[in-house]
């Protein structure tokens, strides 16, 4: 009996079924002492039951009692009663290797007991101080968070080498939104975040050994502005094989930002200095700049200038790509548009290649091209793609 599943019972039942179970069990290692116990555990309740917070922390009990060795999951498909009197607990396993707790919505308000050989954890759908929990991991060496409802993350663990942080409810739909991640992981080798927020997300990543990071930020409208007729929409980050980017290797910067038709700067609440200053950058080998210029009809020159202008990124940038969108139908800028502005492009020491998607051949595209050239003494290659139908 190396695997049991329990499906389609009322969760009011489960409990007596894994204590059914643990007495087999028991029956099972004292008649063959060569037994090794349950191996894996799978609990998935139906959809659309009643259930409260004691029949929730009663199925991890009875599971904890068991304690399967590989692996433990639990689905739960429908959310807890929010009149439930009493809090969800989540129990200790003594010598489960793998945990997988996937739900639609459960708070868990207490943690009871510790996971002292867990190597592999993952939540879905959890409120829970996960701070607290994976110092009850000492072993833990894989972590999947999945739309967790924590403003703030604190993951401490000296064992953990695999994170991922997946918040996948869009801020408008749901409280989902991660404002701080905080993570201090020396033995840490790949990190994966992937996130919604409505405001600057802070972050501190402690991890001296990572070998890859994967990124990904979408802001809500007006969260991020660059410039005076700019926004950014989404910002990603990928390192390591991750940011293999048309088959050249390094670290790629990725932005999606969106154009105003007016100057709307004052209504931003953050500058994208402050959001990209959280960003290991110093090694960036691809900048990827996609630009959606709506019916605005700025010259997009702007907002690349704007971004070269950061030290950190001009400095470390030997790729440069940019990905430009347009309406069929623009509107002409008025003649005092910010857009217009002289190009003043700085020296771009390390700039190797230039890639333009979308280009049109106008003249400040011309002129751009051309500055870059003198600004650039290492370019090698250039390559302006023109737009369907221009």
């Amino acid at each position: 009996m190396a695997r049991f599943s329990i499906q389609q019972i009322e969760i009011e039942s489960v409990p007596t079924a894994i204590c059914a179970l643990g007495l087999v069990l028991r029956v099972l290692v004292a008649q063959r002492p060569a037994f090794g116990g349950l191996r894996v555990l799978e609990v998935c309740v139906p959809d659309g039951e009643d259930m409260y917070a004691d029949d929730v922390s009663e199925v991890l009990y009875a599971a904890s009692e068991v304690s399967p060795v590989e692996k433990f999951r639990f689905i739960l498909p429908w959310n807890v009663d929010p009149k439930s009197d009493s809090p969800v607990v989540l129990p200790g396993f003594d010598r489960t290797i793998s945990i997988e707790l996937d739900v639609s919505y459960l708070v868990v308000e207490q943690l009871a007991g510790s996971f002292p050989v867990l190597e592999r954890l993952m939540l879905k759908g959890f409120s829970v101080d996960i701070e607290d929990l994976v110092s009850r991991c000492p072993c833990l060496r894989v972590l999947k968070i999945i739309s967790l409802e924590f403003s703030n993350i604190v993951i401490h663990s000296a064992s953990l080498q695999e994170l991922h942080i997946l918040n996948e409810v869009e801020p408008w739909a749901c409280a989902y939104e991660i404002y701080s991640i905080d993570i201090a992981a020396p033995a840490l080798k790949h990190l994966n975040l992937s996130v919604y927020t409505d405001r600057s997300c802070s972050l501190s990543i402690l991890a001296p050994m990572v070998e890859q990071i994967s990124w990904e930020c979408k802001y809500n409208i007006m969260t991020i502005g660059i410039g005076e007729l700019w926004e950014l929409k989404c910002l990603s980050l990928k390192t390591g094989e991750g940011a293999a980017t048309n088959d050249v290797d390094g670290t790629c910067l990725s932005l999606h930002i969106s154009a105003y038709n007016t100057s709307r700067a004052n209504e931003a609440e953050h500058a994208f200095e402050e959001e990209i200053q959280n960003l290991p950058v110093g090694d960036l080998y691809t900048l990827e700049l996609h630009l959606s210029l709506g019916q605005t009809g700025h010259a997009w020159t702007s907002i690349v200038l704007c971004i070269l202008g950061i030290q950190s990124i001009r400095i470390a940038t030997q790729r440069l790509k940019l990905v430009l969108r347009r309406s069929e139908v623009e509107a002409a800028c008025a003649a005092d548009c910010p857009c217009h502005e002289p190009m003043q492009i700085p020296s771009l020491v390390n700039l190797q290649e230039v890639e333009i998607k979308g280009f049109r051949g106008e003249g400040y595209e011309f002129e751009f091209l051309q500055s870059v050239s003198w600004a650039a003494p290492l370019l090698e290659k250039t390559t302006a793609i023109r737009s369907a139908g221009n």
